[in-house]
């Protein structure tokens, strides 16, 4: 980490099909934290471990490129970071500290502000204050942001906030009179409609007091007129709506269920849902059709997720970030926060470069060959 050259890793499907000796490993550990007890895929793993990208597919050298590299531009807390939002306009990152056991009993009225040039980090306030904000986008000059609620009184919002006055404007606070359960994240389309992906996370982390009103859903809002609806519920026992991402050509529609993830007692279930959904979107509508499981991540669970201008789908998932196939949800390799106890959470596109936050702070990826960035 922090060197000009990265350290890559090639991981073959076929030399792994058949390990020696005894292994051994939870869904929650990356491939490298296997027990072993052969000495040469012990060293090899200790080795992969040290490295800032694993390729299990030769095209994901043709994404990444060969001037890639990584930088852990922030250390920070090892709690969740969330909401990362990149303004090209300013060259500047927002993100927020999410939860407990930061802010005042974890609900916060500020977010950070990252200068992506020289690395300088300080707090800024919205005018209004914003209190818990989980998800941020940026779409045609604006960013829009969605949080979990605030207390017993505020329930989960979407806004508008100018990154250049940094005033904020509330455009959505319920479905006809019924509460959210607290948002996670979202996603714009090309007409400027919004995908919001209501969570039960908020409510299990304490950070709204009221119980969810419905199991967690993705619902669809006209950009315009503010009409709203659910377009797709998981059950509450094993699933939870988190990240949610569009294709660039606007006909497919992701999202992460991570009911994997348990509240109240805080836990997690290795039985319940850990896994990318894509649905195709019907010609003229917020109707979701074709359900399939297109990926489920090689460790741990997926949280935040974007779709690059290119197609591909990047997902935090604990060790760093996936990069998979749209078409056959295959994890082509891997962009690693340095394992221990980092993890990648959210993350945003520049042009050829990326950020990632999560556990451990913030972290930026350069000189990517592919374009990332969308065209709206």
């Amino acid at each position: 980490m922090n060197s000009s050259t990265a350290k890559w890793a090639w991981v073959s499907s076929v030399a792994f099909a058949n390990l020696p000796g005894h292994f051994n490993r939870s869904i929650f550990d990356s491939p490298w934290e296997t027990k072993t007890n052969d000495p040469e895929v012990y060293q090899t793993l200790n080795w992969v471990n040290t490295t800032d990208f694993v390729a299990y597919d030769p095209r994901f050298f043709q994404i990444m490129g060969p001037d890639a590299v990584i930088e852990h531009v922030q250390h920070l807390a090892f709690q969740s970071h969330e909401a990362p939002c990149y303004i090209p306009e300013t060259r500047e990152l927002l993100f927020v500290e999410w939860g407990p056991p930061g802010g005042d009993n974890g609900t916060h009225n500020w977010q950070y502000i990252l200068d992506v040039d020289n690395n300088t980090l300080r707090k800024l306030t919205t005018d209004p204050p914003i209190h818990n904000l989980h998800g941020c986008v940026h779409f045609q000059g604006s960013l829009y942001g969605v949080t979990d609620g605030y207390g017993a009184n505020e329930t989960g919002s979407l806004f508008r906030i100018d990154p250049h006055s940094w005033k904020a404007n509330k455009l959505l606070n319920n479905f006809l009179g019924q509460p959210f359960a607290g948002f996670n994240d979202l996603e714009v389309d090309p007409e400027g409609n919004f995908w919001l992906t209501d969570s039960k996370a908020g409510w299990g982390r304490g950070i709204i007091d009221f119980t969810p009103p419905n199991d967690p859903s993705v619902y669809f809002v006209n950009g315009t007129t503010m009409q709203s609806k659910v377009v797709w519920t998981t059950w509450r026992e094993t699933g939870n709506a988190n990240g949610v991402a569009m294709a660039p050509d606007g006909k497919t529609l992701y999202i992460t269920d991570t009911g994997v993830s348990q509240f109240r007692p805080s836990s997690k279930d290795p039985y319940s849902r850990r896994m990318v959904w894509a649905f195709d979107l019907t010609q003229g509508g917020a109707v979701l059709a074709n359900q399939r499981l297109l990926a489920s991540p090689v460790s741990y669970f997926y949280d935040g997720l974007r779709v690059s201008g290119e197609g591909w789908l990047f997902a935090g998932s604990g060790d760093g970030v996936d990069v998979i196939d749209p078409n056959s949800g295959f994890v082509l390799g891997s962009i690693r926060t340095g394992g221990g106890e980092n993890v990648a959470v959210g993350l945003t596109f520049g042009e050829h470069e990326m950020w990632i936050v999560g556990k451990g702070g913030v972290w930026h990826v350069k000189n990517i060959k592919a374009k990332l960035r969308r065209s709206w």
